[in-house]
């Protein structure tokens, strides 16, 4: 409230009059009220694309570099028997079909997994994915375990998968009854929420339901016909068998209800991170609008710098400026200005019994990753009574030892003028270009760098198998490493590391007895740079 001073002999006398001093205080007010109305205008977020555009990524996000979410639903009770995690979809499907409706050229007469559902569940007339969800009831889940691994194998962020394709909400809803609370007295997303944020990490939730619209097509002709479980598997609808096509596309009762849930969680549970699946770019422009204008007014009342990450299957969803790209089982060759996001997962995407990734394979796509300015978002696949399985907690477990010695040379840093040399390289860019084990050699280097551009850090990928390594980048011939060197050391080894820079490359000495199996880091100080 701004407050009128009452006058002085002074002012009255330069005035003449209280009325002039009043109605200038009145102007004063209706100006500073005026001021205070455009200030609160240019915080809101209106539902156009170049208001959503003045959103950027937080710095938390470029700073946290790793993290870690879930797939857990339904469909693990017949992902287990290692099948296909899109059950809801293929347990309706007599051929086997490409995400786009066409047929498969190599379909049978009748797939694997519409048969396996009959042996396993019963016809598909009488056992249908309404009646999977209620037999999902996963009584070991403990968000306080999930929550302490993620801790240990040092990701900055996670969280769970908030609803699959399956239109399934892991949450428990206002809006759906086909929520986790409701059918199994579990609120998963609520439970972790508070779990992860007790232990200081950023939380996460994903977000594939833009697809349901489309994903359960085929359950109209089985139990899907009945009108009484539309608020399911959606209304029935044409969906085109062409390529190009996903005609008929979403009416706005389906929009709006897909966007009615997406802000309920955004509301509930305040994720840091909104992450994406394919299918957004699908929904209208209109919808699509409305939903990140809803989530970003949120966060700013919150008071809460929030990410957006988005998938490009055919065209781009959101104003990229607004949005973090992410690869879906793959990543950038080369550093890229923006920072992006890899999700990838540890075994299958929902539990399937594929033997989890080794640490150190993760670990080399990590520092791939960082180096070239991007972040990575792992999947964990929890098994149907909601524990981990042992060989992803082991997994995890290493990741974490590794990050506990060598996460100065990932978080918090940014890319250096070069990302990489060496020999290995990724044989294309974006979605499924990913190595599932290690790969990486001795001759294979990544670089990050302090936000301050102070130090260095010169990671090898593999464990040297002599006792000198060459980084060929940083000779002074190639002009990247100019400045002055005021120190080298290896992270995790008290000896004294001998270095040489010539015209053609930098040399370093690797000790004979040191801990660890792959990936050292070498830590380059650099003089402060005079001021000119």
């Amino acid at each position: 409230m701004i407050k009128i001073k009452t006058l002085t002999i002074v002012s009255i006398l330069l005035f003449g009059s209280t009325g002039f001093s009043q109605k200038k205080s009145q102007e004063n007010i209706s100006e500073t009220h005026s001021k205070q109305e455009k200030k609160v205008n240019e915080k809101i977020y209106k539902e156009e694309w170049p208001s959503i555009a003045r959103h950027s990524t937080p710095e938390w996000f470029r700073d946290a570099k790793f993290g870690i979410y879930t797939h857990f639903g339904p469909a693990v009770l017949a992902t287990q028997h290692q099948t296909t995690e899109w059950w809801g979809w293929a347990m309706y499907n007599k051929k086997a079909k490409y995400w786009t409706n066409a047929i498969r050229p190599d379909s049978p007469d009748t797939t694997r997994e519409f048969k396996l559902h009959r042996e396993l569940f019963g016809d598909q007339n009488e056992f249908g994915y309404k009646d999977l969800i209620m037999k999902f009831q996963p009584d070991k889940f403990n968000a306080e375990e999930w929550a302490d691994i993620f801790e240990k194998s040092g990701a900055k962020f996670s969280g769970p998968m908030g609803c699959h394709h399956d239109n399934f909400m892991l949450w428990d809803s206002k809006i759906t009854r086909w929520n986790m609370k409701r059918t199994a007295g579990i609120d998963v997303v609520g439970e972790l929420e508070k779990a992860i944020r007790a232990r200081g990490m950023k939380y996460v939730m994903t977000f594939h339901h833009a697809f349901s619209w489309w994903f359960f097509n085929e359950s109209h002709k089985f139990d899907g016909a009945n009108p009484e479980f539309q608020d399911l598997y959606s209304k029935p609808h044409k969906f085109s068998s062409d390529n190009d096509s996903f005609d008929e596309y979403p009416d706005a009762e389906y929009e709006e209800r897909w966007n009615a849930l997406l802000q309920e969680a955004a509301q509930k549970y305040k994720p840091d991170l909104f992450w994406f699946d394919m299918g957004l770019e699908l929904l209208s422009e209109k919808i699509r609008k409305k939903a990140f204008a809803g989530i970003l007014n949120n966060a700013k009342k919150n008071n809460q710098e929030i990410g957006i990450s988005y998938k490009i299957k055919y065209s781009v969803p959101i104003a990229p400026s607004a949005g973090i790209l992410d690869f879906e089982k793959g990543r950038s060759q080369k550093a890229r200005e923006d920072v992006w996001l890899t999700d990838t997962p540890l075994g299958g995407w929902f539990y399937n019994g594929r033997k989890s990734r080794s640490a150190e394979a993760i670990i080399e796509i990590l520092i791939d990753i960082v180096s070239k300015n991007g972040c990575l978002l792992l999947d964990v696949s929890p098994k149907p009574d909601g524990t981990i399985p042992d060989d992803q907690k082991e997994t995890l477990l290493g990741i974490g030892q590794w990050l506990k010695t060598n996460g100065e040379a990932i978080y918090s840093t940014r890319p250096w003028v070069i990302a990489e040399e060496g020999p290995t390289k990724l044989e294309k860019d974006g979605h499924f270009n990913e190595n599932w084990e290690a790969i990486y050699t001795q001759q294979d280097i990544r670089y990050t760098q302090s936000k301050d551009n102070n130090t260095l850090y010169v990671i090898v990928m593999d464990k040297p198998t002599t006792n000198t390594v060459i980084a060929k980048k940083l000779g002074k011939g190639f002009e990247y490493l100019t400045r002055e060197i005021e120190s080298v050391s290896l992270i995790g080894s008290d000896e004294k590391i001998e270095w040489q820079q010539n015209e053609t490359n930098m040399t370093f000495s690797f000790p004979k007895n040191i801990n660890g199996k792959y990936a050292f880091c070498y830590k380059i100080q650099l003089k402060q740079e005079q001021n000119k």
